[in-house]
């Protein structure tokens, strides 16, 4: 499905501004790169042409094809939605995690240069409980400064689904702190008439008036001066599209990782031996706090030793053994893909379940296997289980979502302004 995006013109100029400044910087890489590749060539070194591509070209593979991608003139707009469904932690409770997979990074123009870089990933989080009619009550976590979700869930509204929820409102995305979120349409409509009351009282003050135009001047000047309403709109891969067009199915992991968490809170309860409660311990980090895609050697080198102690129920170390295996096959299908992606791109753009992402241009396509495998990086509470992060990281996300308030007021003062 396509969904809208909410991005004043000062946006968009500020964007462009960024994109090319990365492509400028990371064009040096990439012919450095090719030099390499040339110099083995010309030494006709197969050996070392082989192993170049398996140590450098190949883990490389989301830089090179994010930087083809942003390259293109649609990479200003175009967007990847991927749509994950994830169990709930209460009942009733389902959630949803939305990551956005873009051409380049959003790095402030003015900070250090390793604050660009191409390709990058933000997510917003869904909560979503059951109400009447069959109905489920909608509820949203924006992403504040730096990655962190913040403090409290937004209401959304009562819908049928989120499909449903999705089209009455927009996302937009924070230039310069790697943030995106979401706004209602009727907020952006509320917060539009409000502002041309507040103008209208204050231009009867000619003080206050003449103020208002130095001020709007001073942004003309810097290149923000104009806003406009028109709503660029992206697409959203869905939970389903995974599954029936990728054959990629998140749902074995995902329900049994929710299972043994509702385990350990009353075995450790129960539990009198410090091995059996470090072996908990542990665990409970490897299901929320490590690397998905570094999980299956993780929880394989725990299970040994949970099933050599024999301290747990052959239920329990058969869905520890369980995990291993789904994640094993989701991280052998990604892997799949992005090499068909890379080595095969028109093989890869050829398979009737590629086409099926019409709307997409070909680079945005062949760039969907490195974005899912860089997601499989990410461990699972930064999906969408902010409060499964480890203290560090939540006192992190206290400090990041108050410093958010005071930033976002500052820049909704500068968008105002500049209109």
């Amino acid at each position: 499905m396509r969904v809208k995006v909410y991005m004043p013109k000062k946006h968009e100029i500020y964007e462009k501004k960024s994109r090319d400044f990365v492509a400028k910087r990371v064009s040096k890489s990439i012919s450095s790169i090719l030099e390499n590749v040339d110099s083995l060539v010309k030494k006709r070194d197969i050996k070392g042409i082989l192993e170049y591509f398996t140590k450098e070209i190949d883990k490389k593979a989301y830089y090179l094809l994010s930087h083809d991608w942003m390259k293109q003139d649609t990479s200003l707009t175009e967007k990847i939605g991927f749509t994950f469904r994830l169990p709930g932690l209460k009942k009733g409770e389902e959630r949803y995690t939305i990551y956005i997979l873009m051409a380049y990074s959003k790095g402030l123009i003015i900070a250090p240069s390793s604050a660009h870089h191409p390709g990058d990933l933000e997510r917003v989080i869904i909560l979503t409980y059951p109400a009447k009619k069959g109905k489920r009550t909608y509820y949203y976590l924006n992403t504040a400064a730096h990655g962190y979700p913040v403090l409290f869930k937004e209401y959304l509204g009562v819908y049928d689904s989120l499909e449903e929820a999705l089209k009455n409102c927009s996302f937009y995305f924070k230039p310069g702190d790697h943030a995106v979120g979401l706004v209602k349409d009727k907020e952006l409509k509320t917060y539009e008439e409000l502002k041309k009351n507040v103008f209208s009282l204050l231009g009867k003050y000619r003080i206050i008036r003449n103020l208002y135009q130095v001020a709007k001047n001073f942004f003309k000047k810097m290149g923000t001066e104009k806003e406009t309403r028109e709503l660029y709109t992206f697409y959203l891969i869905l939970p389903e599209e995974f599954k029936e067009n990728l054959d990629i199915d998140l749902d074995g992991y995902l329900e049994r990782v929710v299972y043994l968490d509702s385990l350990l809170p009353d075995l450790r309860r129960r539990s009198t031996n410090s091995k059996q409660r470090r072996i908990l311990s542990r665990l409970e980090k490897i299901l929320w706090r490590t690397p998905i895609a570094e999980v299956p050697d993780e929880i394989g080198s725990l299970y040994k030793k949970a099933a050599s102690e024999k301290l747990f129920s052959p239920d329990f170390l058969q869905k520890m053994r369980e995990i291993q295996l789904y994640v094993n096959e989701i991280l052998k299908r990604v892997s799949d893909l992005r090499k068909e992606s890379f080595y095969d791109a028109e093989g890869y753009l050829e398979k009737k379940s590629i086409q099926k992402f019409s709307e997409l241009s070909v680079s945005g396509k062949l760039t969907i296997p490195v974005g899912l495998e860089m997601l499989l990086k990410k461990p699972l509470y930064d999906w969408g289980y902010p409060e499964k992060d480890s203290t560090i990281g939540k006192v992190e996300r206290v400090f990041f979502s108050i410093s958010d308030v005071f930033y976002r007021a500052f820049q909704k003062l500068t968008i105002t302004l500049s209109r």
